[in-house]
């Protein structure tokens, strides 16, 4: 039998491992307690190696299902047992720890296919080689539950587990009945006639867009009942839960025949100067969060003509939702708690379950609308950590290689189906 020496089970993300084993190993090797990273060491060097090899697999299990994704990949492989048993964790579903979201983005100087993870809890980053197309042209529309969602230069759009290597083509475009393609002379696909019955409304006239440029306007497939200015939704209980530009909040029964809108809270605002997100906290409470946004006479969209919109982050603002009362009281500190917030899947997470993040801070990344228009590439990106107590920013990760046109997401590994895609 292959046995895993005892400098490779230290190799591991010290961090990690010295928290897991000692919860495990000297129980299940008639060990006495260790409590600092200096007994673990001992033990480690008293233990054989054949001991660890030998441990059973219901074990092995426990300890590879506590730890991060990259630190659970460096155990698989360290030995057969130890591979062996990380291919059965995953492919019954049984990975206990709660992963620490990462930081993803592409960069010009690593090539087309390649994406960056950086990861908040061991400061690293990994590169992924992922399916055509490629990574670096498709525009991320957000994330959710470890997959990304994209469009490429066509609109197309696409989910993506980039831990996996998984991807799944979604339905195209041009089966949505807003939609309808336009050809040149030689039959090529040129251009999408966009309907004036949106996913926001009705517009004062149809929209002829560039192949590139739908991915901006498109929403969803199934048409929810319209609503102005939609900026984020979170889904619970199979419910959605959507917030607009207003402060309404709208929910809707995705699983009825007939889809309609609940009015959770009316408009709280007469002014759509913010980018807001809604999001539910570990205690149950519904909160919105308000990203200021200015306007900026140097950049026009590209679409709309006006003037461009760019965020003022540091005087974000955190609201508690009270659906009894229909109004919004105003939090000042997130005590031990962070948010994560951008074109990604909202999120409220305790520090107890996640102690590499800072509690009471915002991890944000750039979600302005217009950020693929090639006029926007001079603005710098809205990305960093904001100290709610200070308002002071952070950098999340220097140097900034990412590309200019395509925005960062925040992405939580998610390890069904991992293959050895992850590496350093």
């Amino acid at each position: 039998m292959e046995m895993c020496s005892r400098e490779e089970i230290m190799d591991l993300c010290p961090q990690n491992m010295c928290c897991v084993i000692p919860q495990v190993l000297p129980k299940q090797l008639c060990l006495p307690p260790c409590s600092t990273k200096e007994e673990l060491r001992t033990i480690l060097t008293e233990t054989t190696a054949r001991e660890f090899s030998d441990l059973p697999h219901d074990i092995l299990m426990d300890i590879i299902a506590m730890l991060e994704i990259p630190d659970a990949l460096r155990a698989a492989s360290v030995c057969s047992s130890w591979r062996s048993v990380h291919i059965k964790l995953h492919n019954l579903g049984k990975y206990k720890r709660p992963q620490t979201p990462c930081f993803l983005y592409t960069s010009q100087s690593i090539g087309e296919n390649i994406a960056c993870l950086y990861s908040l809890a061991e400061k690293r980053t990994y590169k992924l080689t992922l399916p055509e197309p490629p990574i670096s042209r498709r525009y991320l529309l957000g994330s959710s539950d470890g997959w990304l969602v994209t469009a490429d230069e066509r609109s197309e759009m696409h989910i993506l587990n980039p831990i996996t290597g998984e991807q799944i083509a979604l339905p195209s475009v041009i089966t949505i009945n807003q939609v309808t393609p336009i050809f040149n002379r030689k039959g090529e696909l040129c251009k999408y006639r966009y309907s004036r019955h949106t996913a926001e409304g009705v517009t004062e006239s149809p929209m002829t867009l560039p192949l590139d440029k739908l991915r901006l306007e498109h929403d969803k497939w199934t048409w929810l009942p319209p609503h102005l200015g939609i900026h984020d939704c979170a889904y619970k209980d199979g419910l959605l839960y959507a917030v607009t530009s207003f402060g309404e909040i709208f929910s809707f029964d995705l699983d009825a025949t007939v889809i309609t809108a609940k009015v959770i809270m009316g408009r709280t605002k007469e002014y759509a100067c913010e980018r807001i997100y809604i999001v539910h906290a570990p205690c149950g409470d519904l909160l919105q969060v308000w990203k200021p946004q200015e306007g900026n006479g140097n950049w026009v969209d590209e679409i709309t003509g006006f003037p461009a919109l760019v965020s003022n982050t540091q005087n974000t603002r955190i609201f508690r939702v009270d659906t009894v009362a229909k109004k919004l009281v105003q939090i000042f500190s997130l005590d031990d708690h962070v948010l994560f917030i951008g074109n990604n899947q909202t999120s409220c997470l305790g520090v107890s379950e996640y102690p590499q993040l800072k509690a009471n801070h915002v991890y944000f990344t750039d979600d302005f609308e217009c950020l693929s228009s090639k006029s926007m590439w001079g603005l710098r990106l809205d990305i960093g950590v904001l100290n709610l107590e200070d308002k002071s920013i952070d950098e999340i990760v220097a140097p900034r290689l990412f590309l200019k046109c395509r925005a960062p997401v925040f992405l939580v590994p998610n390890p069904s189906m991992m293959n050895s895609t992850l590496h350093g």
